[in-house]
């Protein structure tokens, strides 16, 4: 299977799309697509074509998988590095042929070899030490040569034996085919948006509003470090570094590494790209984040129709000069703003959505997680994964504790938290949530007895609920592991009182 590299843990989430007059707007979400989820937006007359649609897409991803993919040894990519043949397709030609290209133009800090360093690196984590400067400088002597050479039409030949992975670029290319199947075999459809882990391609004009995750507080329902919404065609993908780590020499370590040196790229935590096309933003995000911040955003003002934002290690923000949100400075490199700090205290919560056992696909739980007072009153809801859509509506009340509560707190409070906090499911993987200390109303909670409160419902799945008994007050809790389910993997908190409250 094709699976995400650091474009797995994306800055980026779509959050709505407006769609033409008289045209309908479908979703369709599937999981274990390349590893990841895949969220499918299309604006169609009606629901024949949008599944039509559906069922092209996941063809065409299932067929380039098959030639992409770097953990099936059956595919064409595997088989094409065992030797078994020099003659390649045209969709691998042309991943090679693009690959080889941005290890040329960023200098080597783009290369499909860069597996090689990381396998090198997890080697030396097995021992708690770093790879020595004399294993590092050989591994970096061969990979200053060219991978593989290229000829027409459609011949390849591998250049050593390092193992080459398509994981930088390949996810960008799927998300071009998909788009070009939509616009070749569906004309009629004019806005579409197809998101593969958080990278995304967009055709048509139609209102897209994207986040930007803060990398220093990505917590499940933390505020963002940008937002803004593009009307245009584009294509979006972001590198991150600060949620993979490898640990070695007695510390942890980037999970992204300089081709050039063998070490782990560390100044950047995230580098988002806007451009044309996805292949070439996901290859630029991944060679921004190596390059660093100065080198990277150089390299994008030489390119045209393509922009980038960039968070540094040290917390700043730097944008290429036409970054969507504006010219922000004189400099293109200026550092545009702080980012701002992580929050140190309150209620920290850590958890996992599990995939159960059996079947390709599955159906997205709904999911809350909320805090409620001694009177079992929901005092603060901190997460709300719901389809708001129809037919979503109809299966909200399956998230039964939950739902109950909020019927009374809804008239108490005269808000309605569904259409105010509720964003999108999520597939399986790792979340964390956090609690400031503030009820709904952002009133400070008193110090006292609650109960954390986690409801999981799935449509043709199970029910879950776990529940947790806390004390918010002046003394600290050391992280609590709780025991997970079928559909909770794992749960654990911790809680860090405030600056007051400790001083009390």
């Amino acid at each position: 299977m094709l699976k995400t590299c650091c474009s797995a843990f994306l800055c980026l989430t779509l959050v709505c799309v407006a769609t033409r007059a008289q045209a309908k707007n479908f979703q369709f979400l599937h999981e274990n697509v390349l590893g990841t989820s895949l969220q499918l937006v299309i604006d169609s007359q009606d629901e024949a074509t949008a599944k039509s649609v559906e069922k092209r897409a996941l063809e065409e991803i299932d067929r380039l998988n098959a030639i992409l993919s770097r953990y099936d040894r059956r595919s064409e990519l595997m088989q094409w590095q065992a030797g078994t043949t020099t003659e390649v397709s045209s969709d691998l030609w042309q991943v090679l042929s693009q690959a080889e290209q941005w290890r040329r133009t960023t200098n080597g800090a783009f290369d499909v070899r860069s597996q090689a360093v990381s396998q090198l690196w997890e080697k030396a984590d097995a021992t708690a030490r770093a790879p020595s400067d004399g294993q590092r400088q050989q591994l970096v002597r061969q990979l200053s040569a060219a991978p593989y050479q290229l000829a027409q039409p459609n011949h390849a030949t591998s250049s050593g034996s390092l193992p080459l992975s398509l994981d930088g670029l390949a996810k960008g290319y799927v998300l071009d085919a998909v788009c070009q199947i939509v616009q070749q075999e569906f004309p009629q459809v004019q806005d579409f948006v197809v998101n593969i882990g958080g990278d995304l391609r967009k055709l048509g004009d139609a209102p897209l509003e994207l986040s930007i995750e803060n990398p220093h507080n990505a917590a499940e329902g933390a505020k963002p470090l940008q937002h803004f919404v593009a009307t245009q065609p584009l294509a979006v993908a972001t590198s991150g570094n600060y949620r993979r780590f490898v640990n070695a020499g007695g510390r942890q370590v980037s999970h992204i590494f300089d081709p050039r040196t063998g070490l782990p790229a560390e100044s950047i935590l995230s580098a988002t790209v806007i451009c044309q096309n996805a292949m070439d933003a996901d290859a630029l995000a991944t060679a921004i984040t190596v390059l660093g911040a100065e080198e990277g955003l150089a390299l994008i003002e030489n390119l045209s129709n393509t922009e980038s934002c960039v968070v540094t290690a040290n917390g700043n923000v730097v944008t290429s000069s036409g970054w969507p949100l504006g010219h922000f400075a004189a400099s293109p490199l200026a550092m545009v703003l702080k980012v701002e700090e992580e929050t140190k205290q309150g209620l920290f919560v850590d958890f996992s959505i599990d995939r159960p056992e059996g079947g390709r696909r599955y159906r997205r739980p709904y999911v809350a997680m909320w805090l409620e007072d001694e009177d079992g009153y929901p005092v603060k809801t901190g997460i709300l994964w719901l389809q708001t859509e129809q037919p979503g509506p109809r299966w909200h009340r399956d998230l039964t504790r939950w739902f109950r509560s909020d019927r009374i707190r809804k008239t108490v409070e005269n808000t309605d938290l569904i259409n105010t906090i509720s964003g999108a499911t999520r597939g399986p993987g790792k979340y964390d949530a956090h609690f400031d200390g503030t009820d709904n109303l952002g009133k400070p909670l008193k110090p006292g007895q609650y109960t954390l409160c986690l409801e999981v419902a799935r449509e043709h799945g199970t029910y879950q609920l776990i529940r947790e008994s806390i004390e918010w007050g002046n003394t600290p809790i050391a992280e609590k592991k709780l025991d997970g389910n079928v559909e909770v993997g794992s749960m654990s908190y911790r809680f860090v009182p405030t600056t007051s409250e400790a001083g009390k």
